[in-house]
């Protein structure tokens, strides 16, 4: 047996922040090793894999690696203790999504003796700055699988979607000078303060399920410092995506408002802790099963007909149904909004809730001809329709 609860502490004892993950990953892989055929994968993610006979292929999938934990004097208690407190695990990544990682690890090790088919695991790094990125990498080593179920938090709800993110950089040329003669100069800063008005002004389309598209700036920066007139600005712009957007798409809008600075999607270089190179566009596509899919009906059937939902933030599902199309659900413990907060925590009864679950989806998903009851240990919670954990 697993204990999701002590699974859930090693993991969040480990600062995983991307690129940095390897302590994480070798203590994981040691906790699957117990359970599967497992190794270490591109960009040093965990891959595991079970064959049961003949039966679906179906993946487990979530991410070793979390953001940093910010301003430690904010969290009342180290957020690497992996400390339990009146029936909460607190920590960076006991939400996003450590805790997921265990439940669905202590799941599947509760269901392997009522399983047939293959159950893959992929616990990838660096999604919190790539998403997609690394997972893509697995899949091309692993058979198609049939099903892939994201751990992300879904406050033991079932996911099918979410819009998507291109990150853009927007970039004004000018010319430098001496600041305190600034007429012989032309500044770039002034150049990017006329044009990015009018880019977050501009009408973005609107998705039925998924909701409307979004754009922020979450950067600026200048080449130049001291008494200089810059002659370069860079903004980074956060923008959400709706189904049907491509990269050609995006950038077209703001090509035509014809700006007076260059509007690009970033290319980047990111460092696996294995030491390789990860190349990445910043561009992840919106994606959305279709809620009378089969697999969504008999996964939400299997959770007891929980609630639908779809995902605030973006997710690897980007990589799994949005680039691949490989039919994708998302379950798992607690509250999206604790996510990179302070004092992020996970409540202990949705994490054993979370095991349970992922047992369910299990055995229907990998066994439907069969009926099945509880596995011994674990306790049924009832939940009405659209009732939260907290």
């Amino acid at each position: 047996m697993v204990d999701p609860i002590r699974l859930a502490q090693g993991l969040v004892r480990f600062s995983s922040v991307s690129g940095e993950e390897g302590a994480a990953a070798d203590f994981l892989l040691r906790a699957l090793r117990t359970i599967c055929d497992v190794e270490l994968g591109p960009g040093g993610a965990v891959v595991g894999a079970l064959e049961r006979g003949r039966g679906p292929r179906l993946l487990l999938t979530g991410h070793l690696d979390t953001v940093p934990p910010g301003d430690e004097a904010a969290w009342s208690v180290p957020p690497f203790s992996g400390e339990v407190r009146e029936g909460r695990l607190y920590g960076r990544g006991a939400v996003d999504m450590k805790g997921a990682i265990a439940a669905q690890v202590a799941g599947a090790a509760q269901a392997l003796p009522e399983i047939q088919g293959t159950l893959l695991f992929a616990y990838v790094t660096h999604e919190e700055t790539a998403e997609g990125v690394v997972l893509g990498k697995v899949l091309d080593r692993l058979p198609r699988p049939d099903l892939v179920v994201l751990g992300e938090p879904t406050d033991l709800r079932l996911a099918i979607g979410h819009r998507g993110r291109a990150i853009l950089k927007v970039e004004a040329h000018g010319r430098t000078a001496h600041a305190s003669m600034p007429e012989l100069g032309d500044n770039a800063i002034q150049r990017m303060m006329a044009a990015l008005p009018r880019i977050l002004a501009l009408p973005l389309p609107h998705d039925p399920m998924l909701g409307k598209g979004t754009v922020t700036p979450v950067s600026i920066s200048t080449p130049t410092s001291g008494p200089i007139v810059p002659d370069r600005c860079s903004v980074l712009l956060d923008r959400r995506l709706v189904r049907g957007e491509r990269p050609d798409s995006v950038l077209s809008l703001y090509r035509e408002l014809d700006l007076g600075v260059r509007v690009e999607i970033v290319r980047e270089e990111l460092r696996a802790y294995t030491g390789e190179i990860l190349e990445v566009e910043g561009f992840f596509p919106a994606w959305l099963m279709d809620p009378q899919d089969e697999w969504v009906v008999r996964a939400q059937r299997a959770l007891g007909g929980v609630p639908l939902k779809v995902w605030r933030f973006s997710t690897d599902g980007v990589e799994s149904c949005g680039r691949r199309g490989i039919p994708t659900v998302g379950y798992g413990p607690g509250d999206e909004r604790l996510a990179h907060q302070p004092d992020e925590f996970l409540s202990i009864s949705d994490l054993e809730a979370a095991v349970e679950g992922y047992w369910r989806l299990l055995i229907e998903l990998m066994r439907p001809e069969e009926k099945h009851s509880r596995p011994k240990g674990t306790r049924r919670r009832r939940r009405g329709k659209g009732q939260r954990s907290r």
